[in-house]
């Protein structure tokens, strides 16, 4: 299993600086709303968690504090 975190917004530096502060230990890009929006993503922040057959598995809308992703990704690891 792997995780993507996808960005509105536009500015690699500061999606970086973000992923950073948060202690995101994943792969972040860049992407525009035509991407998000198949995805029901219509807030920003949201998470959308995408298995390794690109089935939405859990989408969650506004911010998140590190142990809500911990614990997630455990639960869909788990599975």
């Amino acid at each position: 299993m792997g995780f993507l975190a996808l960005s509105l917004e536009p500015d690699e530096r500061l999606v970086r600086a973000a992923a950073i502060a948060l202690g995101l230990k994943m792969r972040v890009a860049v992407a525009g709303a035509e991407v998000l929006g198949p995805l029901g993503v219509n807030q920003v922040p949201s998470t959308v968690f995408v298995d390794s057959r690109g089935v939405v598995v859990m989408a969650v809308k506004g911010p998140r504090r590190r142990g809500f992703f911990e614990r997630r990704a455990r639960e869909l690891i788990a599975r």
